[in-house]
């Protein structure tokens, strides 16, 4: 099912935020389960089809300057890592050991970190 609300979309999107917060074994077993755990890309390719709800949710204020700046910041490292010249950085390999996927996932637990922040003060509200 197609998610349609604002709300809909922003919680697939923290799903999959949280899909690249897991450690690799994790993902592995996420791929694994989705048919392919030689499929890196698909991690990336989850976080990118929900994350074009970002602006909107940005415009409505449905999403807090901390989570913004989060979730950009992971846009940006996956977009380091993207492109044929890294071509290394999708394997199975670099999911379990490279910097570059470490740094996706402490990126991704930040912005989680900062989503868990944000309802708390809203529901303190």
């Amino acid at each position: 099912m197609i998610p349609t609300s604002l709300d809909e979309q922003l919680s697939t999107l923290w799903d999959s935020v949280l899909n690249l917060a897991l450690p690799a074994n994790e993902q592995l077993a996420i791929l694994e389960a989705i048919g392919d755990s030689r499929a890196i890309d698909e991690l990336a390719l989850d976080y990118d089809d929900t994350s074009c709800i970002i602006t909107e949710a940005e415009f409505q204020n449905a999403l807090t300057q901390d989570e913004l700046s989060a979730l950009r910041s992971l846009d940006r490292q996956l977009d380091q890592m993207s492109g044929e010249a890294n071509a290394r950085n999708w394997t199975v390999e670099a999911l379990r050991f490279s910097d570059c996927w470490k740094e996706v996932r402490e990126l991704a637990t930040l912005a989680l970190a900062t989503r868990q922040i944000a309802k708390v003060k809203k529901s303190a509200a």
